[in-house]
């Protein structure tokens, strides 16, 4: 658990982030980075997804606030080689159709 309250969820969520990291949290659905991870760069798929479920925890502790609060399913994304083709790994796994996955 990244904490209880927003403030400690979100700077566990910053302290996993870097400049330079080639994934990214996104929604599976709609390819929206939701806040906290909006804008967000992680260096690994595993540090990805734990900003994921920390997310998660976040949007849930947020929710108890505004019970209309949006859902996202949320998954891990590569960006490959810089440019704008992407390989979506939800947790189980699975790509994003079309991906170019090995």
């Amino acid at each position: 658990m990244a904490g209880t309250t927003l403030i400690e969820i979100r700077e566990h969520i910053e302290a996993l982030a870097g400049d330079d990291g080639e994934f990214a949290v996104v929604c599976g659905r709609t390819g929206e980075r939701p806040i906290p991870v909006a804008g967000e760069r992680f260096e690994t798929r595993a540090v990805a997804r734990t900003a994921a479920r920390a997310t998660e925890q976040y949007r849930a502790v947020l929710r108890r606030y505004d019970p209309q609060l949006r859902f996202y399913d949320l998954v891990v994304c590569q960006h490959v080689g810089g440019g704008s083709r992407s390989r979506a790994d939800a947790r189980g796994g699975r790509t994003s159709p079309g991906s170019n996955a090995r």
